[in-house]
């Protein structure tokens, strides 16, 4: 087992928007569970106010998990009862076994 595995300790949720169409064609859109599974959570601080367009930026969160499913750019982790918001996913080719997802937290 590797040390990376060691690290995997809090279970999340991978949540995402899914869109559909009423039978009287009202366009409607809902979040659906795509996947569980353990990560590896870091804080990362808040992000810049200029950059959240406020004063009381969100706090932002490195999430490390195994490669598998689909992980997608504006789905939803979630953990803890917080909702995290991926705005960046680090494919790096030497670590062929995980991705790093930066989120955001929602309010």
């Amino acid at each position: 087992m590797s040390e990376f595995a060691g690290r995997l300790t809090q279970r999340v949720e991978l949540w995402a928007r899914s869109s559909f169409r009423s039978e009287t064609g009202v366009s409607s859109e809902e979040m659906s569970l795509m996947l569980s599974c353990l990560a590896e959570i870091v804080a990362e601080g808040v992000g810049a106010a200029d950059e959240a367009m406020s004063v009381s930026a969100m706090p932002r969160y490195r999430v490390t998990v195994r490669r598998q499913g689909e992980f997608s750019v504006d789905q939803q982790i979630r953990w803890r009862g917080r909702r995290l918001l991926v705005r960046q996913i680090v494919d790096d080719p030497k670590l062929p076994d995980r991705l790093v997802l930066r989120c955001e937290e929602q309010r």
